[in-house]
């Protein structure tokens, strides 16, 4: 078996949430739910790491980027059971904290900078502040509504 079987996990979730988490401070836990799904699409990911990307909205990664979310809803169907395992397993961990719908950074004690943790742990590390910006610019419904997710 090959170890490229494991490249989506629980951890590699968690420290992509609490990455973004790390400058939010707090964010629905809806907004939470669109972490995974749109830093495990690769070209999103290349785009939010690189220090020179100007996006500030979805709607510059769909419009002026061109990058296609066509089957964004399933995507985000695909990675909700493993984000949801991320939350749980964060929150017990003491990490951050679920309540009333919204999730709370208390990962003070996190090493963001850890070489362990891997390349992947670190681009997504890396695009979590341009992403943490976007998610504080508009409402989960109309994040969910640009990116065309059913429910």
């Amino acid at each position: 078996m090959e170890i490229s079987v494991f490249r989506d996990n629980e951890l590699i979730t968690g420290i992509s949430i609490l990455a973004v988490l790390r400058f939010t401070k707090k964010l629905e836990l809806s907004k939470c739910m669109l972490i995974e799904p749109l830093l495990s699409y690769s070209k999103v990911l290349k785009l939010l790491k690189r220090s020179n990307s100007s996006v500030k909205s979805i709607e510059d990664l769909i419009i002026k980027e061109s990058i296609i979310f066509s089957n964004f809803s399933s995507r985000y169907q695909e990675k909700l059971i493993l984000s949801i395992n991320s939350l749980l397993l964060f929150e017990e961990m003491g990490l951050l904290k679920i309540d009333n719908n919204n999730v709370t950074y208390n990962g003070y004690s996190f090493d963001f900078s850890e070489q362990s943790l891997g390349e992947k742990a670190k681009d997504r590390i890396s695009a979590s502040r341009k992403l943490a910006e976007i998610l504080t610019k508009g409402e989960a419904s109309d994040f969910y509504l640009s990116l065309r997710i059913e429910l």
